[in-house]
């Protein structure tokens, strides 16, 4: 390619300046502006240099203006200006490397934008794409801008009212096919860190985490893994036979057993509402009342943040009186107010004065930010004023001398 050259320009005495030259005009974009210093010289280099510029170089230290450079050679090279020339003696194209970085920016730029422009302002948001720069997610992902594109429409849609459906479905509906939700999948990680972020959690580390923080939005991740700690539920016989569902819950209530009801034995059998039943928090309530009492007392646990399991079990349970008991906490008034609010429950042994009664020498500080209860504002005000917290374990043995006569 050379040989197209005139030999003032072809000759091999000028590699090096050329090297020097291309590595310049990379670095500024193309743009032919500027002073570049080549250094020491050699004769030979110094006599083909003169050539180049036009003027005799005497000097080990060339001193070329790319401007002045890039006008001689359109005047006199044959084949253009120093961009052809470069291309002409080292059969390389030079690059426009501000530029490239610039694009390359632009494109690592672009979901977060995208996240931006379509969730809005929302508090939880600059926290969560902050959670996604630090952890290099988009970086590692094959189509960085297609896995937010999907994560972002997952995102609003469960920020709205949304009913309960499965991942699967979910996914189909918004993240490009049934599977663009797995555990694995970019989009995955992205809606998840982003739904921790909405409830000011940290990331989810492990399967079981990850399951409940998708059925916290309503969002079911199979039907079996997931459960629902009752006691003395029975169900209506079904009419493929005695066996299945109902039969282990008759089974179990006639023994007086707790039994883990999934969402697949809520879909093979339909439960039969007791007059009464307790609602608890802890599974050690449901225990104690086990022991103490068999099943003469329907116990449903809800196990802190109740499963969509969990609520599919109360729901079954409409018509029902249901009683409620939980934590003196602020997670546990939470779960009472929603519970309150979706399903009717009555809060029982949850006043004021039984939260006042229940103090003892053991007293764990209230933690996280206060929540009023719903059902009592006082209750709300001494929990404030006293700043401790009187879990389940603490009254149980109150709650279970007087469980009979609330629920015979």
């Amino acid at each position: 390619m050379a040989d197209e050259l005139p030999g003032w320009l072809a000759a091999p005495e000028l590699t090096r300046i050329w090297r020097v030259l291309f590595d310049r005009l990379e670095a500024r974009g193309l743009r032919a502006e500027g002073r570049v210093v080549i250094p020491e010289l050699t004769r030979a280099e110094r006599h083909a240099a003169s050539a180049l510029v036009g003027r005799a170089v005497t000097s080990t230290r060339l001193t070329v203006e790319l401007a002045q450079l890039d006008a001689l050679l359109t005047a006199r090279s044959g084949v253009g200006g120093l961009e052809a020339v470069l291309r002409t003696v080292t059969g390389r194209t030079p690059r426009d490397l501000p530029g490239q970085r610039s694009a390359r920016a632009e494109t690592r730029e672009a979901p977060y934008r995208l996240a931006q422009e379509r969730l809005g302002a929302s508090g939880w948001v600059p926290d969560w794409l902050a959670g996604v720069r630090r952890s290099g997610l988009l970086s590692r992902a094959g189509e960085p801008m297609a896995a937010m594109g999907r994560a972002v429409e997952v995102l609003r849609k469960l920020d709205a009212e949304h009913p309960p459906t499965s991942r699967t479905e979910l996914a189909a509906a918004f993240a490009g096919g049934s599977h663009g939700l797995d555990d694995g999948r970019t989009a995955s990680a992205l809606v998840l860190r982003g739904l921790a972020a909405r409830l000011g959690q940290s990331t989810p580390a492990d399967p079981a985490a990850r399951r409940a923080l998708w059925e916290r939005f309503g969002v079911s991740v199979d039907s079996v893994s997931t459960t629902c700690l009752a006691l003395g539920l029975r169900a209506a016989p079904s009419s493929a036979g005695p066996g299945g569902a109902a039969g282990r819950l008759a089974l179990a209530a006639d023994a007086g057993d707790p039994v883990h009801l999934t969402a697949w034995d809520l879909r093979r059998c339909r439960l039969t509402p007791p007059p009464r039943a307790l609602i608890c928090e802890n599974p050690r309530v449901l225990e104690a009342v086990a022991q103490r009492h068999g099943a003469r007392v329907p116990v449903v646990c809800v196990s802190g943040q109740p499963a969509l399991v969990v609520l599919d079990v109360l729901r079954a349970l409409a018509g029902a009186r249901l009683l409620y008991h939980g934590d003196f906490d602020w997670p546990g008034v939470t779960i009472a107010n929603r519970l309150i609010a979706e399903f009717g429950v009555l809060p029982w042994r949850m006043t004021a004065d039984d939260y006042l009664a229940a103090l003892g020498p053991v007293r764990p500080e209230l933690a996280g930010p206060p929540v009023t209860p719903s059902w009592d504002a006082e209750l709300g005000a001494a929990m404030r004023h006293h700043a401790v917290a009187v879990h389940e374990e603490a009254v149980l043995d109150e709650l279970l001398d007087e469980l009979l006569d609330e629920l015979p």
